[in-house]
């Protein structure tokens, strides 16, 4: 796919995808137990993709070894995630994880996608890079007491789980003739792994709170489901690397939710930081 300006549909439903890509983040936040609350909020994801396929149908078979080695990358994503959250900042948490994988897609894109992008291209990414990892650290937080903080070292190795899984569902959205029957399908079987693992370790506790917490796990699922889908069809419509780069926009989303929400940093400085997102969107538009 040549390289060029982002669509403005394209532009504007991935921005809607960050939005929800934050919100379903800061449940995970907020919730009281962290890796319960992430178990749920992917069953339930895989309970309405279950739901979907039904009137989807399935993506073409060229795509089912994409949804399986997907399916594999975000066990790990998951696990991470959950590590990633447990005692560590949303805005510095999600920033580490969101503000290295579109370097690092981009520089993959050209060599696996056959996507070489131009200097507008390269500097969007690298401006909004820069501008989530300046966000991540605006409440005076050093890089070196940052990833020295074990969440955060999850959240760096996040980061390459969220680029490898962004590559393969790039390629496997592409080759399934349908983004939405792609997506639906790597709901149902992204969290297998993960059930299988608490139910092992918490069964008990792990039904319990699914019974008593299923309308937030519906929720957040709602959000997880709907921002990936969206993502997933902008990569069949865009270059994969400038997608990857401008749904990372979401942080400036999570620093608000951050800062209002959970009282988390500095709003002031956050937001000066976004300025780098902005532009960077400017010069995908380009």
């Amino acid at each position: 796919m040549a390289e060029g300006g982002l669509p403005l549909p394209v532009l504007l439903a991935v921005l809607a995808a960050a939005l929800l890509h934050a919100g379903w983040n800061a449940l995970i936040r907020g919730a009281g137990d962290k890796g319960l609350y992430t178990v749920l909020l992917h069953a339930s994801s895989g309970f309405l993709a279950i739901f979907a396929l039904f009137f989807l149908g399935l993506p073409a078979p060229a795509s089912w070894p994409y949804v399986g080695a997907s399916a594999l990358l975000h066990t790990l994503y998951i696990a991470w995630l959950m590590r990633a959250y447990d005692g560590g900042q949303l805005a510095v948490s999600y920033t580490l994880m969101r503000g290295l994988p579109p370097l690092l897609v981009a520089l993959v894109s050209a060599p696996l996608l056959g996507e070489p992008l131009g200097s507008a291209g390269w500097l969007g990414i690298a401006a909004i890079c820069g501008g989530v990892l300046g966000i991540g650290f605006a409440g005076g937080l050093t890089p070196g007491r940052a990833l020295a903080h074990p969440a955060s070292r999850a959240a760096a190795l996040n980061a390459l789980a969220i680029a490898a899984y962004t590559v393969v569902d790039g390629i496997g959205a592409r080759q399934s003739g349908n983004p939405l029957a792609y997506a639906c399908m790597l709901f149902v079987g992204e969290p297998l792994l993960i059930l299988l693992w608490q139910y092992r370790l918490r069964g008990s506790q792990l039904l319990a709170y699914c019974r008593s917490h299923w309308r937030l796990g519906l929720l957040g699922a709602a959000c997880s489901t709907s921002a990936y889908a969206t993502i997933l069809w902008a990569m069949t419509q865009a270059p994969v690397a400038m997608v990857a780069a401008l749904r990372e926009s979401s942080v400036v989303f999570a620093v608000l939710i951050g800062s209002l929400w959970f009282k988390e940093g500095r709003l002031r400085p956050g937001l000066l930081a976004g300025a780098g997102v902005v532009l960077g969107i400017f010069l995908l538009r380009t």
